[in-house]
């Protein structure tokens, strides 16, 4: 009953924002060339992605807690292929399945600052996919405006009805397989950030 709720009310909310895309010809192009990326969002902005901007199908790491329990459920329910494990518990089986997933052209979503943060830091989970895969990684800001922010460690964003809502593209990261891994974890950080600021601007306006 839990997951077919929040099915329902993910779905239902999403429907009553006015939703705008920007650079999604870098998306575009990076799937014609890839078949398959690596998505990647702050933990805090997942709401809409999970509500319906973001693309069926895609493989979503949902932590192995009862919460990811019935987060998976109502993702399945949603068009995504929930895959289980987090950085503090099975993410080495997790990331695993989703380079396999990779390989056969399903693209897959992580948030690099979840489960549990710290906001806004970017863990090395992305990165390594990104490398092992061959394919790159998006980095998607996300926001909406009215909106409520909750009283949580990522601050997490649910539009109100009737927002404006923005998902900014960003330029596409290819991590080369043999790479000091490091470098790319603050680029991706710093990209992230970058597409973030660049939503929150557009519905300010």
């Amino acid at each position: 009953m839990g997951a077919l709720l929040g099915a329902a009310i993910l779905g239902g909310s999403s429907r009553l924002v006015r939703l705008k895309r920007l650079h999604v010809e870098r998306e575009t192009e990076a799937l014609a060339v890839h078949g398959a990326v690596v998505y990647a969002f702050w933990h805090g902005r997942g709401w809409l992605i999970a509500g319906g901007a973001g693309r069926k199908g895609t493989a979503v790491l949902i932590s192995l807690s009862e919460d990811g329990d019935v987060m998976a459920r109502a993702a399945q329910r949603l068009g995504f292929h929930p895959v289980r494990g987090s950085s503090s518990r099975g993410g080495r089986e997790g990331l695993a399945e989703m380079e396999r997933g990779l390989a056969e052209g399903r693209s897959a979503a992580i948030t690099p600052d979840g489960p549990r943060g710290p906001r806004h830091h970017a863990q090395i989970g992305a990165v390594v996919l990104a490398a092992r895969s061959g394919k790159p990684i998006v980095p998607m800001g996300i926001a909406s405006r009215p909106a409520w922010a909750m009283h949580s460690w990522d601050a997490f964003q649910i539009p109100k009805p009737g927002a404006r809502a923005v998902v900014v593209y960003g330029e596409p990261i290819a991590v080369p397989r043999e790479a000091d891994l490091e470098p790319w974890r603050a680029r991706l950080e710093s990209a992230l950030n970058e597409v973030e600021a660049e939503a929150d601007r557009e519905v300010a306006r």
